[in-house]
């Protein structure tokens, strides 16, 4: 294995509006797969916009942002990456 810088923005392959939550997330929000210019598809959650079906279209520009996921159960926030879509 190498070590390999991948970009921070990508496009929307496929999302899909989730309305039903595990338990720890809020429904409905979105969920993606991000085509990076590198290769790797990459599956995540967007941020950004209303969770619809009109808010994202299919190779639309999203760029990677640091957010809180959820929290524990003690109330910490969990960070981890999302991707946003990028206004043109």
């Amino acid at each position: 294995m190498q070590e390999t810088a991948l970009s921070s923005r990508g496009k929307i392959d496929t999302f899909a509006v989730v309305h039903v939550a595990p338990m720890g997330f809020k429904a409905p929000y979105i969920q993606a797969f991000v085509d990076l210019p590198e290769g790797p598809r990459i599956f995540s959650l967007i941020t950004g916009c209303e969770p619809s079906e009109d808010a994202l279209k299919t190779g639309a520009e999203v760029e990677l942002v640091i957010d809180k996921i959820t929290e524990d159960e003690k109330g910490n926030d969990l960070i981890g990456y999302k991707f946003r879509p990028i206004e043109k």
